[in-house]
């Protein structure tokens, strides 16, 4: 288990050899998963590492709730500027039902809630008021409660029943590089992450990139359902977040996500801030208004 992290910023990193890392060959291609669950130990090890990097399952174990703002900037990707900046501010809890999620944002039209209690339909309100189910803000709102969920159990979330893993090999990344990064120039152990069916709301499949003697992924690519495209997001620095000064537990959280073109433009990045770990969270506040 890595040394207990400071109160301040901090990204730790964890060192392995080559000898203690399997590499196994004839990986089948990712985006086709596995009919049962299979055992791949060199993906089971990088996550596993990755898992241990930060804080181990004990910490996913004591998270409760949490709240936290997403703040989502928009870039021109021809003069590198920001256009649009727009914060959505978001409550998660493990329920008596699963997974529950709140999000509110302002828009031209009010301020638009979505939620998931784990035993209603996801719902949206604007201003309070139910929207119909044909809204658009209704029709995406149990996939945006499972995202932020998904993304803030990372990297906990790749032990959830029906994520198959598998190893790639070691490749480069999947485009150029952004001027704003300092990439290390080398390959990458590639780690492919897929679902099984009935398994979330849509089979994206995910590759993850960690630089050899990391513990820290530094690129995911995802390929959307039905699509084909490749999004590709650069891996920030690790914060972490604590119950109260006096506490001991600590949880760590991506402090900011970069989206890149395969052309290494930046067209957006999410950043999470204003994390407070364990909050008491009333369940009046993830049910139908």
């Amino acid at each position: 288990m890595p040394s207990q992290p400071s109160r301040t910023r901090v990204v730790r990193r964890t060192r392995w050899t080559a000898a203690g890392l399997l590499v196994f060959a004839g990986v089948g291609v990712i985006g086709t998963p596995p009919l049962e669950r299979t055992q791949d130990a060199a993906a089971d090890s990088l996550v596993g590492l990755w898992i241990d990097s930060a804080g181990g399952m004990s910490t996913y174990h004591g998270f409760a709730s949490a709240s936290f703002t997403v703040t989502t900037t928009l870039f021109d990707t021809l003069s590198g500027r920001a256009k649009r900046t727009r914060p959505r501010y978001v409550w998660v809890r493990k329920g008596p039902h699963g997974e529950e999620a709140r999000i509110e944002r302002w828009e031209g039209s009010g301020l638009i809630q979505q939620g998931f209690n784990g035993r209603d339909a996801a719902w949206a309100a604007l201003e309070g008021e139910l929207l119909p189910d044909t809204a658009k803000d209704v029709r995406e709102a149990l996939y945006v409660s499972r995202d932020v969920f998904y993304w803030f159990g990372l990297p906990f979330k790749l032990r959830d029943p029906g994520v198959y893993l598998s190893y790639l090999g070691l490749r480069e990344r999947p485009g150029e590089v952004w001027q704003g990064e300092d990439a290390p120039t080398q390959l990458y152990h590639a780690v492919g992450v897929s679902f099984g069916e009935g398994v979330g709301e849509h089979q994206d499949v995910f590759t993850y990139y960690f630089p050899p003697g990391s513990g820290f992924p530094y690129e995911v690519t995802y390929v959307e359902e039905e699509r084909t495209e490749v999004n590709r997001l650069l891996w920030g620095a690790t914060g972490w977040a604590g119950t109260d000064p006096g506490s001991d537990f600590l949880y760590p959280y991506v402090e900011r996500r970069d989206w890149i073109t395969a052309s290494g433009k930046r067209t957006k990045t999410l950043t999470i801030s204003g994390v407070v770990m364990n909050p008491e969270v009333p369940q009046v506040r993830f049910e139908v208004p």
